[in-house]
């Protein structure tokens, strides 16, 4: 803040301060005055009252001296009262000049110190538009810039000097936008108050910079015809930059490049809302990318989905529109074009994904499912079109993968048919509508009853029986099935425990257990977990196993089975012969017990190949000490084939279909 300075008032006002001396000399002159008159008139009438009153010279000289005294006593008093009315008019004025003198102070002080703060003011601004970091420039309404801050001159290259000798405006204003420029200085003369718009500039060495500009209108006091504007910009190159890769990860994938689904929806939105009459989207899914990710991690997985996004780029580029929905989920928007058409370009697509893929010198065989949705006929919207593409390519998955198929109102039947499933397993599973049968296995050259398979049945309260083979995929598909193979282990152990109490310590139980739970780590660390709460001679309990392609890790799943029978548990895999390796099985798992599927009892009569395989299936569990189990024995015929090819055991409705608990029991004689 800057010293006070003497003000020009300042000697005035000290003259104003001799106030009080003034009244006093003025008062003396007063008493001067006053006394010299009484005295006078006292003189001069005094003696000739006494004169008129006394006429003896005595009493007239005591008087006389009565007068004296009388008139210093009248002085006296005249002139108290006048030195004591004369003080306070001196007081009063004292005082008021005191309070005025105050006052004068008061102001003085407080404009020396608001012309300190408009000093400070003042250079605070200068400051300010030295160092903003923004460009600040002031112009007239010719366009002639009148000054622009350093910020400014370094961001443009030129020097103010250089700036105010110019044209103005036009130097810096690329070529393009000369005509948008003028139509911004109209706007900013019609607006009342400041005009925000973005504006590039070029500076001196031709590079372009976007600026954000905010421009106003000042009022030019020296001259009322003529307007002066200031404008403050500011660089928002690198904002921009920020907003490309912001909108960048809004609407494209960044693994791939492609654009995300909510860049596609907007482009399915548009082609509607545009009128076009027929467009296509193809939906493509991934067949067994899962496994990919599990066998070699989700680096190569990655990998893949670049290999594949480049792929389908080179094959789509300027004839449709390629997206990445998520994960292992492709889309493409074809326009205008035929049924024909479309599947041609999508085989072609597929033929060059449906080979060997190779990576850190692991091969994968690569497929793909695909559904296709037509405009308008399977769908009005974005949303319905989408989920009836994915109806589509997820009824292309269930029968067989690798195919492409066009929506169907089927599918949509067995999708609502799917979801009703789903629903009525969980209701199911809260309820505890489930319960197991049991079907009796029998040593065939004897009819010995040698144990029961443990088979799960549902009597749904609306949907009355259903049967395994279409809730049992379902289960497995949402994962309710590790829930049902829970309750199964239980009910079943619990039986087992209740027939070893009535000394039926022989008798032998298989239970089914998914690939699910036995790939799963979680789930079958429960499902051990529930059998070493049960005490019962696992010897004579058998856990069945199905051929699956969807073991991935086999060394997992070989130690979860050498597990099981350190219990003392025997292995079956079940349904041989209609899985993916079954010789491969039988060389790496450590099963125990081969089980014929039923494919091949029903043609065991017949004198062809599946004859031949069988007697050589039996052969061979022979060599390799297997125990083999015939499923499905359903006439005389096939049983005796069967004991003619040495089979040792068998089930089927020909023994005994499967029964409840009690029927067991009384087959079991057991009260």
């Amino acid at each position: 803040m800057a010293k006070n300075k003497p003000h020009k008032n300042d000697k005035q006002n000290y003259n104003n301060e001799k106030g009080p001396s003034d009244s006093r000399e003025k008062g003396a002159y007063g008493l001067i005055f006053t006394y010299a008159t009484f005295g006078i008139l006292w003189v001069l009438f005094s003696d000739i009252i006494l004169g008129f009153f006394f006429d003896d010279l005595e009493k007239y000289k005591t008087f006389q001296t009565y007068k004296g005294w009388f008139f210093v006593f009248i002085t006296t008093i005249l002139v108290y009262y006048v030195k004591k009315r004369n003080l306070k008019l001196w007081e009063a004025e004292y005082y008021n000049k005191v309070k005025v003198n105050h006052e004068l102070k008061q102001a003085y002080d407080e404009v020396a110190e608001l012309e300190s703060e408009l000093i400070y003011q003042r250079t605070l601004n200068e400051n300010i538009i030295r160092e903003a970091p923004s460009i600040i420039i002031t112009w007239d309404d010719k366009g002639k810039i009148l000054s622009i801050n350093p910020f400014g001159q370094k961001l443009t290259g030129y020097t103010e000097e250089e700036l105010i000798d110019s044209v103005g405006w036009a130097v810096i204003i690329p070529d393009g936008r000369i005509n948008l420029a003028v139509d911004t200085y109209e706007e900013i003369l019609k607006v009342d108050g400041t005009l925000v718009y973005d504006g590039a500039i070029i500076t001196k060495d031709g590079k372009n910079i976007d600026v954000l500009w905010s421009s106003t209108r000042l009022k030019n006091l020296s001259d009322d015809t003529q307007s002066l504007f200031v404008s403050i910009g500011t660089d928002i190159e690198e904002r921009k930059r920020y907003e490309e890769k912001i909108e960048n990860l809004a609407y494209y994938d960044t693994l791939t490049g492609l654009p995300n689904r909510i860049l596609f929806e907007q482009e399915v939105n548009r082609s509607i809302n545009s009128g076009c009459k027929k467009f296509m989207i193809a939906y493509m899914d991934i067949d067994n990318f899962k496994n990919i990710n599990d066998t070699i991690g989700h680096q190569a997985g990655d990998v893949f989905l670049q290999y594949f996004a480049n792929r389908m780029i080179n094959k789509t580029k300027g004839k449709a529109f390629a997206a990445r929905l998520g994960g292992d989920e492709f889309a493409i928007l074809y326009q205008d074009v035929s049924n024909e058409k479309v599947t041609r370009e999508v085989e072609e697509l597929l033929s060059e994904i449906n080979k060997i893929w190779s990576y850190q010198n692991r091969l994968f065989y690569i497929s793909m499912s695909v559904g296709i949705v037509i405009y308008p006929d399977h769908g009005s919207d974005t949303y319905e079109l989408l989920k009836n593409v994915d109806i589509a390519m997820y009824a292309s998955k269930n029968e067989g993968k690798n195919r492409i198929l066009f929506y169907s109102e089927d599918f949509m039947e067995e999708s609502f048919r799917f979801n009703d499933m789903v629903n009525y397993l969980q209701e199911g599973i809260n309820l505890e509508q489930f319960f197991l049968v049991y079907q009796p296995q029998y040593k065939l050259s004897s009819k010995e009853l040698i144990g029961m398979e443990a088979l799960l049945r549902w009597n749904h309260p609306k949907e009355g029986f259903i049967s395994p083979a279409e809730f049992i995929p379902v289960a497995e598909k949402t994962g309710q099935i590790y829930h049902l193979e829970r309750w199964v282990i239980k009910k079943a152990l619990e039986q087992k425990k209740y027939w070893e109490q009535q000394g039926l310590n022989d008798l032998v139980l298989a239970i089914n257990l998914s690939t699910k739970t036995l790939t799963s780590e979680i789930n079958f660390a429960e499902w051990e977990q529930i059998l070493s709460e049960y005490s019962v001679d696992y010897s004579k309990v058998v856990i069945e196993i199905t051929e699956t392609a969807d073991i991935l890790n086999v060394d997992n799943v070989i130690n979860r089975l050498n597990i099981l029978k350190k219990r003392g548990i025997r292995i079956a895999l079940d349904d041989f012969g209609t899985g993916y390796s079954s010789l491969n099985y039988l060389k790496k798992f450590p099963i125990d017990i081969i089980k014929l599927d039923k494919s091949f009892i029903n043609s065991i009569t017949e004198n062809g190949v599946d004859n031949l395989l069988i007697r050589n299936i039996l052969k061979l569990a022979s060599d390799l000490q297997y125990d083999v189990i015939a499923e499905g024995i359903e006439t005389a015929d096939q049983m005796n084939r069967l004991i003619e090819y040495n089979c040792d055991s068998g089930q089927g409705f020909l023994l005994s279909k499967p029964l409840s608990v009690d029927k067991i029991n009384d087959l079991l004689s057991i009260e």
